[in-house]
């Protein structure tokens, strides 16, 4: 049990059931075993045998067991192939491994300027633009 202290800053082994937490964590938790709440962590460890039901923010998170309700990530989510995840997710990226779950409203951030470059207008197709306005003129008027 000491490696896990040692490693984790929030731990909750298999058996333990916590509810109506309201947890805010500045490094790593592993849930092994049930958490009800509120849980705002940088990294979150759902172990195969773990529960998080709630409204849970961070950064990044890693899922093997059961993740409910709400899961609001700015960087990466990554479920296993025996996770679950129901509810309203938001991620920043997403890696699933074949067997995952996912089920609600997913989103994440759509970055239009690293997607999609903006197109570049050229003076060729301003100038043709600029003519077809022109179009409203009297015909003896020369363009």
């Amino acid at each position: 049990m000491s490696d896990v202290n040692g490693q984790y800053e929030f731990y909750v082994g298999e058996g333990t059931h916590l509810e109506g937490a309201s947890l805010a964590i500045s490094g790593t938790a592993r849930i092994d075993g049930k958490i009800v709440g509120r849980v705002s962590v940088k990294h979150l460890i759902v172990g195969p045998n773990g529960v998080v039901q709630g409204d849970i923010s961070g950064e990044t998170a890693t899922v093997e067991g059961i993740v409910e309700d709400t899961l609001t990530l700015t960087g990466k989510l990554t479920v296993c192939a025996s996770g679950k995840i129901r509810g309203k997710i938001h991620y920043g990226s997403l890696e699933t491994i074949q067997g995952a779950k996912l089920v609600g409203e997913i989103s994440t951030d759509w970055d239009e300027d690293s997607y999609s470059p903006k197109p570049v207008v050229s003076d060729r197709l301003e100038a043709f633009t600029a003519s077809l306005n022109n179009d409203d003129a009297p015909a003896d008027e020369t363009v």
